[in-house]
């Protein structure tokens, strides 16, 4: 462990300058766009995780605690931030509550409160409560096990600015997850004891950050920045069936530890130089090899990994380009025998122009991407508690060109093709059929053999393309109309990753209007469709030979099963009293339909909800 440290340290301080982590290495992003009249608070985090949500991939946001949260597309020049019937205001409200409960006992709870709010000093705390325990899928005849979840967050957040020197941000979260796999067949095996309650998980997730940053200035001048992350995500048990019986092991432990920094220099009219760094290191507990059965689970070792990113920048007028290259140095990544090579070169580089309402956009990016316990959660809540490989996702080339229209008159609209070619992208999601019956094929799989399901630490290389638009009209406060499709092909290693359901087409409408002042009405629909689960079979066959895993040498071929479209309309309605005080009504999957979200996580019904705000 001391020696990963030392590494990524070395490599970190033999750099000449150095910047953000590797989640943050592209965050000088400038945008064009209005600020509508909505004020969203400041302190309140909606990163917080939610139970009722799981079925489209969300970002972690890192917030600011101070200005003013904007809505607007993204674009790659610096406009005046205002535009047609916008208003820009800063909500001196220090504190919120948000409550709400419904169907199957499902509540939620947001609270804030801004304890220091005196200009230069900013200091506050916010809660997240979220849960969820009556509903009972009905999908095992006999079994009464319901699906209960309890996610409670608390956050503190502090900074200050030093006036003509700097900026401090510092912030501490904690998270506990309770929950139980409600997917979980007690019935599977006719005749053979199986505990009748569902297998139960604790999660913990710790993460503190410390930042500092140079002052902005009107003219061109040196700006640098630097951070600290300590980021800590484990789980109580793993919990398998492996032939008739059930098998609990430790859950895996990880902890984060990153460090960032960069600065940038004026080089000319309109040019600039700079250097980014991030390092960061994983440290694993309870990572030992692990035998589940006829399964082998690979030991997990301690790893760190350095990213460096060197570019020039450039802006003229209405273009703006720059250039860069990402260079990735790793250390111990990678299971042994299978090790993530030392050095990883991608491109950064990033083109934008605009004449009037039009502007265009190409990034041609690339680089590594941490598999870490903490980042595939992300994906699937319900994951399996143990990593089978802690090698990164390497993407030579992830590009993207874009189309931007508007804003003008209320409207603006954009459309985009992505093409992205990546090595080792993980193959989970497979972890709820496994507590139930191991390694066992499940229903509607296409292909032979028993598949490794998310244990395959050789994971899927993946290459195709994304294209779709979007579209937005807000004349006015009164309509507020969001539209957005894209296409992806998806065949086995033909496709665009875009989650572990693969979906081929992804659509989302939502319509705002309000009738009358106090009054707002809301419906929306989202769609995956044509969604296929991918898998790793290893075909025996004596002609193929190459990947080796579990100390198998066999080709891996790979095998699929196709999952429900997911169809979701709800609408809502919310009743202002006053600025400051609203109650609101909301129905979600009033379509009532129960389709997997991933293999044996069936969604539930008709959910309504009601609840109120209260700002002060």
């Amino acid at each position: 462990m001391t020696s990963i440290i030392k590494g990524a340290l070395a490599l970190a301080m033999g750099a000449f300058l150095a910047v953000p982590a590797a989640a943050q290495l592209h965050e000088n992003v400038e945008v064009e766009g209005r600020y509508v009249p909505e004020i969203i608070r400041a302190d309140r985090i909606n990163a917080f995780p939610s139970p009722f949500s799981p079925l489209f991939k969300g970002a972690e946001m890192n917030y600011e605690e101070s200005g003013v949260p904007a809505s607007f597309m993204p674009a790659a020049l610096p406009m005046p931030a205002t535009g047609w019937r916008s208003v820009r205001e800063i909500d001196g409200r220090r504190g919120y509550l948000d409550i709400a409960a419904g169907s199957w006992l499902n509540s939620s709870l947001s609270a804030g409160y801004r304890i220091i709010d005196e200009g230069a000093t900013t200091a506050g705390i916010r809660l997240q409560h979220n849960s969820t325990s009556l509903w009972k899928p009905d999908i095992f005849e006999g079994s009464d096990v319901k699906r209960w979840r309890y996610d409670e967050s608390v956050g503190l957040y502090a900074s200050h600015v030093f006036s003509g020197i700097g900026r401090l941000d510092a912030s501490l979260d904690y998270h506990l997850g309770l929950f139980n796999y409600y997917g979980y067949d007690p019935t599977l095996f006719i005749g053979v004891a199986r505990p009748v309650e569902a297998p139960t998980q604790t999660l913990n997730d710790i993460d503190f950050n410390i930042g500092w940053r140079s002052p902005l200035t009107a003219t061109p001048a040196l700006s640098y920045h630097a951070g600290l992350g300590v980021r800590h995500f484990g789980y109580r048990a793993l919990p398998f069936f492996t032939g008739w019986s059930q098998t609990t092991a430790k859950g895996l432990r990880e902890t984060q530890l990153s460090l960032h920094a960069g600065v940038s220099a004026p080089w000319g009219d309109g040019s600039s130089a700079g250097l980014e760094l991030a390092a960061d290191a994983l440290l694993y507990a309870q990572g030992e090899e692990m035998k589940l059965g006829s399964v082998t689970l690979p030991a997990i070792d301690d790893y760190g990994m350095v990213t460096i990113t060197p570019y020039y920048s450039f802006t003229r007028g209405l273009l703006q380009v720059k250039a860069g290259v990402d260079l990735d140095l790793a250390v111990k990544a990678g299971p042994e025998g299978s090790r993530y090579s030392f050095l990883h070169v991608a491109p950064d580089v990033r083109f934008a122009v605009r004449t009037g309402a039009v502007g265009l956009s190409l990034d041609l990016l690339g680089g590594s991407e941490l598999q870490t316990l903490s980042s595939l959660w992300q994906l699937d809540y319900y994951q399996m508690p143990r990593l089978a490989t802690t090698r990164p996702v390497y993407s030579p080339l992830d590009a993207r060109f874009a189309v931007n229209l508007g804003p003008f008159r209320g409207f603006d609209a954009s459309l985009f093709v992505a093409w992205k070619k990546s090595d080792r992208v993980p193959l989970r999601g497979w972890y709820m059929p496994m507590v139930s019956q191991g390694v066992e094929p499940v229903d509607g799989l296409q292909g032979d053999g028993v598949p490794s399901y998310s244990l395959d630490a050789a994971g899927m290389s993946l290459h195709g393309f994304s294209l779709g638009g979007e579209l937005r009209y807000a004349p006015g406060s009164y309509v507020d109309f969001r539209g957005a499709l894209s296409y992806q092909p998806q065949n086995g290693k033909k496709g665009y990753f875009n989650g572990y359901d693969r979906p081929r087409w992804l659509a989302e409408v939502a319509l705002s209007v309000m009738p009358v002042e106090p009054l707002t009405l809301t419906v929306d629909y989202r769609y995956r469709g044509v969604r296929t689960i991918y898998c790793n079979y290893y075909d025996p066959s004596p002609e193929l030979g190459g990947v080796s895993i579990n100390g198998s040498s066999l080709r891996p071929v790979a095998v699929g099963m196709r999952l429900p479209d997911l169809t979701l309309l709800g609408a809502g309605a919310t009743w202002r009293f006053t600025p400051d005080f609203s109650v609101s009504l909301r129905g979600d999957n009033l379509l009532g339909r129960h389709d997997a979200i991933l293999p044996g996580l069936p969604s539930e019904g008709v959910c309504v909800t009601a609840g109120f705000q209260w700002l002060f």
